[in-house]
């Protein structure tokens, strides 16, 4: 660890401290969805398919998460109506799949917030999931679930900002369970096991199809394409549009969270002159939409993550102890 490392390090653990001495809770449990890198491991379809099963279950999920780059403070509840520019890309993603989302940087006010204006009870099993909580500590959670990206090589993680890890190696075992996501990587696993992790799970990526951007269904079959994206893992996009069977003729890399313009998109559809589709995720085509409604060759890729059932069941024993 270099003085860079050691800088950070000293500053994150001075952060975290003060967070857990005035640490709030609310009156409902508090389930954390988070990572111990800067994105990439599939943070919000996994949030989406939990908040989906424990709804399935019964349970009321309401999703609280600070909007990361939405312009409105909070606390607010977020609707589909609400741009990406407001609420963030990922909230409205979430709000999107008819899911209880409340939108504010301090996730227990936020949490106050939906306990007295959408009138919760004890009566309706509410539940909180606490979007990328890991760092979140000024919240109480009683369940603490960490995501692995599982293309990731988990013996040359560094701290920032040398590498993608916001919290040492060592915060693991503050995880009651880890999903290893994407998809299943057995040199990870090993190593939680090693680590004495006793809740180990896989959560594969679910291709659920292509829609073009006036929700028609495109078969994949084998047709040229032009990617482009700004998400924190390029790389696994274009590795599932490759396991598609397209053919991807060029790409554009953009920084996570990417705001666009007509500008920007215009340069993207000189890019893609010779593509037969044009095609990015669903987390950039709620940026874009209202930019390109004209442009037919224009389409995302709709994904989910499969959370084993088990695990589930798990989850639900876990946040009662």
């Amino acid at each position: 660890m270099n003085i860079f490392e050691k800088t950070y390090l000293f500053f994150y653990e001075r952060k975290k401290q003060k967070a857990l001495r005035n640490q709030r809770k609310l009156p409902f449990p508090v389930i954390s969805v988070g990572n111990l890198t800067v994105g990439g491991t599939g943070k919000t379809p996994f949030t989406v398919s939990l908040a989906k099963e424990l709804k399935n279950r019964g349970y009321n999920p309401i999703i609280l998460t600070r909007g990361y780059r939405g312009a409105l403070q909070g606390p607010i509840v977020v609707n589909e109506k609400m741009s990406a520019d407001e609420v963030g890309d990922e909230a409205l993603m979430m709000a999107m799949e008819g899911l209880t989302v409340v939108k504010c940087a301090d996730r227990y006010r936020g949490g106050i917030y939906a306990i007295e204006n959408l009138s919760l009870s004890y009566k309706e099993n509410v539940v909180f999931l606490l979007d990328d909580g890991f760092q979140h500590w000024s919240l109480y959670r009683d369940l603490n679930i960490l995501l692995f990206d599982g293309f990731i090589d988990i013996n040359k993680l560094r701290l920032l900002p040398f590498g993608p890890l916001r919290s040492p190696l060592k915060e693991i075992s503050e995880a009651h369970m880890i999903f290893i996501t994407k998809r299943e990587n057995e040199t990870i696993y090993k190593h939680l096991k090693n680590l004495g992790i006793k809740h180990i799970y896989f959560a594969p990526l679910k291709f659920d199809g292509i829609t073009s951007i006036d929700g028609k269904k495109i078969e994949p079959s084998g047709q040229k394409v032009f990617a482009f994206a700004g998400i924190a893992n390029f790389q696994s996009f274009l590795h599932l549009l490759e396991s598609l069977g397209l053919k991807v003729i060029g790409y554009k890399k953009f920084i996570d969270h990417k705001k666009y313009t007509e500008r920007t998109l215009n340069k993207i559809l000189k890019f893609a002159d010779e593509a037969e589709l044009i095609i990015t995720t669903k987390k950039d085509i709620v940026k874009i939409k209202n930019l390109a409604l004209s442009e037919q060759r224009l389409c995302y890729v709709e994904i989910s993550i499969e959370i084993d059932p088990q695990a589930v069941d798990k989850i639900q024993r876990l946040k009662h102890n």
